[in-house]
């Protein structure tokens, strides 16, 4: 839980009990488990306060809504209110019934597994829910102002969920003129009275049913109907107290540990120091959040407090890393952006549009973008998670300004050269070398940190056999700071290297082809949400066969495309076979036209039939 202080959508916050994963095709509005009725005002106060008063009620179609209402819970912070203003059951045919005081319960929410959070939570549990019955609560709420934030700033991010939105209306009002920005709200009618100090939001033509199912798991919705509200649009009015609170904490004297630790890499080369520090972090510090009432918001802790605390959230960690590397004469700025597989375009630089807290860092001449949370450190790699983003640097002279992260070219992140020698029944014996880096590098040395070695081990053979056994892996211990690369070497026995159908033993990559296939479906079920592919990359596979006759012809292909280019040479040889395959992952995501375009339909075929010319028929020698 990387994580600034996150207040979500009000609405959103509401819902929470019948909003689901957005993995989609989309789905009929006969099939909507709820229908909702939803009506809200919020008054954005002149000190940067929130109040408002939402009504929200709903009709339960299927029998699986029944499950999405069972309790509807409500987290507050403690220097927030929240009042149950109202709160009825209405069974069919009858008259609305109150919800009795027993079933509405507030009480300490638990704290998140990384940090303290003094929240309070409010519970309301209806009676005798079954098709039919309509529920309503309304809820009055004080959220207070953060500290530092001067302008006020609002999110309403309506993601599909499975309720029949049957009335929607929502007002804003506020004491200063409300600027907007907003996307995908063609359903939506956005007024705005002429003294820019009242907001209405309502649905245009009701019912309206957006709901997905059936997507693959790496797909999301990097676009849906999203309304920001706020006081102003400058990066220095929303972001400059804070940029200069930064400053004055990380300016200050560095406490005794960070200043040896700063000592310790004093002459080595820059990167070497930077890799010393980030270690120093890693190795002295945790991550965890203190979230409590303490009335900092978005400031980190202290440099003296983080270092007695010896934990910190993103923003203590990102400027405690920040102050060690400017003492260290390198120049560094905090940095506020949104952490994830994916970014949403930045509508306005308020205090809601980031999520978490990183460094800007010069080291020799190049940017790097230093994440100091996370378990694993590769000098001069951006994170994927951070990859091809909008970030708002806290400067150094106290002025906020938007850059952008790049994502980072292919390079090869995954090197195989292998041998496969059969003996009998689809058997073979096999000997492997790999070389990693990358995220995937990345991924091996957070995996032996978590689960310990045996259990990375045992994954990583099984990765090198369809059914494998007596495998043994020799590989260097994995380490917080990634090298350039990595090698494992592997030997071991393969049960199922060939598949036998009737007679005849058949080799195949089927694993290669599994994307191509993947997106084929994704087609022809009409599916609707974008692909997260991961961050740019290069694998080859230098492959021999041995053991087993292959009457196969010599066979090559080269396929180039925006997303993807293949390579395959392959021919025959005295003892077998040997291919050599390189595939560059050009693109980290693939939108919803895209796939769908001639284009992309030409590459999905043409690389399908790439992948063919590598299943080969295998006579083996008789025992």
């Amino acid at each position: 839980m990387h994580r600034l202080p996150f207040k979500p959508s009000l609405l959103a916050a509401s819902i929470l009990c019948a909003a689901t994963p957005v993995f989609a095709a989309l789905q009929p509005i006969a099939e909507a488990p709820l229908a909702g009725d939803i009506e809200f005002s919020c008054q954005f106060n002149a000190d940067n306060s929130t109040d408002c008063l939402s009504t929200y009620s709903f009709t339960i179609l299927k029998p699986s809504g029944r499950e999405m209402l069972s309790r509807i819970d409500r987290s507050y912070a403690e220097t927030d209110s929240l009042t149950v203003e109202k709160a009825e059951v209405t069974q069919p045919g009858e008259q609305p019934v109150p919800l009795d005081e027993s079933q509405i319960d507030t009480r300490t929410a638990p704290n998140p597994d990384q940090g303290f959070l003094r929240e309070h939570q409010t519970s309301l549990a209806f009676p005798n829910l079954r098709v039919g019955t309509r529920i309503s609560y309304t809820l009055r709420e004080h959220f207070a102002a953060q500290p530092l934030g001067t302008q006020f700033h609002y999110v309403f991010n309506r993601q599909p969920m499975p309720v029949r939105d049957d009335s929607f209306v929502a007002t804003f009002t506020s004491e200063r003129p409300i600027v907007m920005g907003q996307e995908m709200l063609d359903a939506y009618r956005v007024e705005q009275s002429a003294d820019k100090k009242t907001v209405k939001l309502s649905l245009k033509e009701p019912p309206l049913y957006l709901n997905y199912i059936n997507e693959a798991d790496n797909a999301y919705l990097r676009h849906a109907p999203r309304l920001e509200l706020g006081s102003s649009l400058d990066l220095q009015e929303n972001l400059g107290p804070f940029a200069a609170r930064y400053n004055e904490i990380l300016n200050a004297a560095l406490p005794k540990g960070a200043a040896a630790a700063v000592a310790a890499v004093q002459g080595k080369p820059v990167p070497e120091q930077v890799a010393g520090l980030m270690q120093y972090i890693n190795d002295t510090y945790r991550y965890l959040g203190d979230w409590r009432a303490s009335g900092r918001g978005y400031v980190p802790f202290t440099l003296e407090e983080i270092e007695r605390n010896g934990y910190g959230d993103c923003k203590d960690l990102a400027v405690l890393l920040g102050a060690m590397l400017k003492a260290a004469g390198i120049k560094a700025e905090p940095t506020l952006v949104s952490r994830g597989d994916m970014a949403r375009e930045l509508l306005i630089p308020g205090m809601y549009a980031p999520n978490h807290a990183i460094v800007r860092a010069e080291v020799d001449g190049q940017v790097w973008w230093l994440d100091p949370t996370n378990p694993v450190f590769a000098p001069g790699r951006i994170m994927p998670d951070i990859q091809q983003r909008w970030a708002l640097v806290l400067g150094a002279d106290g002025q906020v300004r938007r850059e952008d992260i790049p994502l980072e070219a292919p390079s090869d992140t995954l090197k195989v050269t292998r041998h496969e020698h059969y003996t009998q029944d689809g058997e073979a014996s096999v000997e492997s070398r790999v070389e990693m880096s990358n995220a995937l590098l990345m991924d091996v040395s957070v995996t032996d940190r978590l689960y310990g070695r045996t259990s990375t081990d045992q994954e990583l053979c099984r990765r090198f056999a369809k059914e494998g056994s007596d495998c043994v892996l020799e590989r260097e211990e994995s380490t917080f700071v990634v090298p350039a690369s990595y090698v494992v070497a592997a030997r071991l026995s393969d049960r199922r290297a060939l598949e036998r159908r009737g007679g005849q033993y058949t080799y195949s990559r089927e694993d290669l082809a599994g994307q191509w296939e993947a997106f084929a479906k994704y087609r022809s079920e009409g599916q609707m949400a974008d692909l997260y592919q991961g961050e740019p990359q290069i694998v080859t596979y230098d492959v021999t066969l041995s053991g087993g006759k292959i009457d196969e012809p010599a066979q090559q292909c080269k396929i180039g495309s925006p997303w993807f280019d293949i390579e395959l040479q392959a021919e025959p040889t005295p003892d077998g076979y040997r291919y050599r395959y390189r595939e560059a992952q050009k693109v980290s995501w693939l939108s919803h036209d895209e796939i769908n375009s001639a284009e992309f339909g030409k590459l999905i075929d043409d690389s399908r039939r790439c992948i063919e010319k590598l299943h080969l028929a295998v006579t083996l020698p008789k025992s």
